[in-house]
């Protein structure tokens, strides 16, 4: 719930590359109390997170371009849902982690599921552009999952880990606003102050409560159920962005839910 409202509070702002360097600026300040109550991290945890920070860059930069060429209800299932698959994928290779045949199913009917909120409604046609980068910064999503739950387990707390992630992601993502920006950059910063002071909350929540869930639980299955955030956010853009629900993607949540079930079974 808390990452479908962050995103629909992305998908609002004027200048989403300078609201996101001033939502991950503010969320940076909310953990930093973190930081001075535990010891520094060693580099088994400093490697995770300066790849961390790298991937997130790379995230939010495929993000907002997804978001410059398409709408919410199309861009954000397609980055949401292939995260999971992908994300199992990785979490194998990486981290050794396995899956039983009814987890298997239940990934699979949950992903296709989520993709499937943004297949076009009648008389319409999704945007390859907006597609391709949603579907590159899926792949960036499952690359985070994956390495964020090494890093969080690294360092024994994922509250440690998720301040020095904050604040990593504040330097290289405002450093590239001011670098795109220039000038303009205090400007639109100020423009989006209030929108991205509403939104921090809920990305710290977002990261922080997924960061926490992959310490207990395998990664893929996880990530399955951080991503039931596509209906909530296909809700709210149908309510507040005025974009179509419709029939098809409730019973598509009918669907995922029981893909879900399945996981949890399994």
């Amino acid at each position: 719930m808390a990452h479908a409202v962050m995103t629909l509070f992305t998908k609002q702002a004027g200048d989403t590359l300078v609201f996101r360097a001033v939502t991950i600026a503010i969320s940076a300040l909310i953990v930093s109390p973190v930081v001075f109550l535990f010891p520094f991290p060693g580099w088994e945890v400093w490697r995770f997170l300066l790849l961390g920070a790298a991937i997130i860059w790379a995230f939010n930069m495929l993000l907002i371009a997804a978001f410059q060429r398409g709408a919410m209800n199309l861009v954000y299932p397609v980055m949401r849902g292939a995260a999971p698959a992908i994300a199992g994928l990785f979490a194998w290779i990486a981290l050794g982690e396995t899956l039983g045949w009814v987890e298997i199913a239940g990934l699979s009917l949950a992903s296709a599921a989520i993709i499937a909120f943004s297949w076009p409604e009648r008389g319409g046609a999704p945007k390859a552009a907006a597609i391709a980068f949603a579907l590159s910064a899926a792949v960036m999503t499952a690359g985070y999952s994956v390495n964020d739950a090494a890093g969080a387990r690294a360092a024994d707390s994922p509250f440690l880990y998720a301040a020095w992630f904050f604040l990593l992601s504040a330097v290289t993502l405002t450093s590239t606003a001011i670098a795109r920006r220039r000038a303009a950059f205090m400007v639109a910063a100020r423009a989006e102050l209030v929108r991205a002071a509403k939104s921090a909350p809920f990305n710290v929540a977002t990261y922080g409560l997924a960061l926490f869930a992959y310490t207990l639980a395998p990664v893929a299955p996880m990530a399955a159920l951080r991503e039931t955030s596509i209906v909530f956010g296909a809700i709210l853009a149908a309510f507040v962005l005025k974009e179509p629900f419709g029939l098809r993607r409730t019973v598509l949540a009918v669907v995922l839910a029981a893909g879900l079930i399945m996981l949890q079974a399994g």
